[in-house]
């Protein structure tokens, strides 16, 4: 018997546009919360939370991740993100794509997720000629982006049209994922409930690693340790897992009350807690706004989305020093104060979001990873630099700079003070050069006329 592939196919789109009937229509097994169980989603008609349903697909086990499109729900679709391995895109083809389509693409991208179709749903309920209007409007947002060239495929979950078709084209865009099978187990917990004769159930996608039947584990980052009684993947019993399988473990412990989206399961002693971490991050180029120190901004950190203080800087002389601005593409390091403990380690995925900005504005401002989680309070400098040139090259003391004063008096305040080339070449200034602000400098290395000469000056900040 060939070996089952199991894969995770994020639903993604603007809330009202198809995707609880796209997993319905190809679902065979229901889990979790699918296909809207929660009583709150039955009221309102809306996905409220993630769901998960799965089908065979040849070789693959696909669990279909039905993230909810609404606005005020972007911290879930973020978390749906981080667990999955492609995505079908749904775009209603009554309505065609609204801001919260643009965001998901824009969440696609940031995770790395560019094996995506888009289905485009309810082509029952439009024209042919509307139909390829919204097909020309999807090609028009995904131009320039990492999914340009993705596969557009009209369906009807009413119907049942174009459902094979869009199977053979996901057939076609998936291959087996990489899976970091080796290593201390570790896995985001999206679920806890408690059954009835069985006690508390966690239910989530194994990130890495291995469990089985049997283990002590350990809750993070609410500190409880808990034993494995038996583990379910699409109910049915087997005795170990292994990253990738989506998982329900029912174990013995800490009650589900306790345990929150965001808490993760792992071997004892592995996993790593802090409120304090720095990322490398890009700049989303669709964001409309800049960033400043001490911008408030919403954090995820793998699956959690917390509040956080971010602090942009560059590093000079191991100093860390403040970017008063960022915007556009730029990308920057970033200290983050949290305002919740959270699991991390070096290389978790970041998303940086303004979700207190209205959601008929595009919200995700950047995106990056962990680069280092830090301790205490990190000193922040703000950096004044005075820039001058090289006029004199070569002279009995050193070389003759101007620029960097405009006064005598104020050449001599630069005296003793340590300049640098725009090469790095160092040097100390020895003595003032005329009576017009020029300055004599001892450089490390020869230099050249009209080279950059910058002195630095700095100034801590505390936030």
């Amino acid at each position: 018997m060939p070996e089952t592939i199991p894969v995770h196919i994020g639903l993604l789109g603007h809330i009202d546009h198809g995707k609880t009937q796209v997993a319905r229509a190809l679902s065979e097994v229901v889990s979790t919360a699918g296909l809207d169980k929660h009583p709150q989603a039955q009221e309102r008609g809306i996905s409220i939370d993630l769901g998960f349903t799965s089908f065979r697909l040849n070789s693959y086990l696909v669990t279909l991740v039905d993230a909810p499109g609404h606005a005020e729900l972007i911290r879930s679709v973020v978390a749906g993100a981080n667990i999955i391995d492609a995505a079908i895109l749904v775009v209603a083809a009554d309505e065609g794509p609204k801001i919260q389509t643009g965001e998901h693409i824009v969440i696609l991208e940031s995770f790395g997720i560019n094996r995506v179709l888009v289905a485009l749903s309810k082509m029952d309920l439009v024209s042919p000629e509307k139909l390829e209007t919204v097909k020309k409007q999807v090609r028009s947002i995904l131009k320039g982006t990492a999914l340009e060239g993705t596969p557009i495929i009209p369906i009807s979950a009413v119907t049942g049209a174009g459902l094979e078709e869009l199977k053979k084209a996901l057939l076609s865009v998936l291959s087996p994922p990489k899976r970091e099978k080796g290593g201390p187990f570790k896995m985001p917990i999206d679920h806890a409930f408690r059954i009835k004769g069985a006690g508390t159930v966690i239910t989530g996608t194994i990130h890495r690693g291995k469990v089985s039947v049997g283990d002590e584990i350990e809750i993070m980052p609410i500190k409880q340790n808990a034993k494995v009684k038996s583990i379910q993947i699409f109910r049915e019993e087997v005795d170990e897992a292994q990253a990738g399988d989506r998982v329900g473990i029912n174990i013995t412990g800490p009650e589900p009350e306790k345990i929150y989206r965001g808490c993760y399961a792992g071997t004892p002693g592995t996993l790593k807690v802090t409120n304090q971490l720095i990322g490398r991050i890009k700049m989303n180029k669709l964001f409309k706004y800049s960033l400043h120190p001490g911008v408030q901004v919403h954090l995820t950190v793998g699956m959690p989305t917390v509040t956080a203080t971010m602090i942009p800087f560059k590093t000079f002389d191991e100093k860390k020093i403040l970017i008063e601005k960022v915007g556009n593409e730029d990308t920057y390091d970033a200290f983050f104060g949290l305002g919740e403990s959270v699991v991390a380690e070096e290389g978790t995925p970041l998303l940086v979001s303004r979700l207190d900005l209205p959601p008929t504005t595009l919200r995700i401002a950047g995106s990056g990873k962990v680069s280092q989680l830090t301790t205490g309070i990190t000193e922040f400098f703000i950096e004044k630099i005075k820039k001058g040139r090289v006029k004199v090259p070569v002279h009995s003391k050193g070389s003759v700079v101007v620029g960097l004063a405009e006064t005598k008096y104020g050449a001599e305040k630069l005296l003793e003070e340590t300049a640098t080339t725009e090469k790095g070449n160092r040097g100390k200034v020895v003595d003032t050069f005329g009576g017009k602000g020029a300055v004599i400098i001892k450089f490390e290395k020869p230099v050249l006329e009209n080279e950059e000469v910058f002195i630095r000056k700095f100034k801590q900040r505390k936030f």
